[in-house]
């Protein structure tokens, strides 16, 4: 098994055309919305680098802001969820 990893990425960015693109990469990563600017889901680690070195080429402006939160088995077993989450997808091949 390929090790994996849930991410949370939750941004800030203002250009809608800016925020279009990395919410569509994130969605090809097979991550889900949870709110309006929060994607969460499992990669595996070499899309997770992958995904990493994709945000890091986004054009930001100077208020823009991206997190890439990386949560450990510790953190994933103490998380509390309230209310319905999405259903996980896989990876879309484009």
């Amino acid at each position: 098994m390929k090790p994996e990893r849930r991410l949370y990425i939750v941004y800030e960015i203002k250009d809608n055309s800016t925020r279009n693109r990395l919410s569509r990469r994130l969605a090809y990563y097979g991550l889900r919305r949870v709110q309006q600017s929060v994607f969460n889901g499992i990669v595996i680690l070499n899309d997770k680098e992958a995904l990493i070195e994709e945000i890091n080429g986004i054009d930001l402006g100077e208020e823009d802001k991206i997190h890439v939160l990386d949560l450990c088995e510790r953190c994933r077993s103490e998380m509390i969820i309230i209310g319905k989450m999405p259903e996980a997808r896989g990876h879309i091949v484009i």
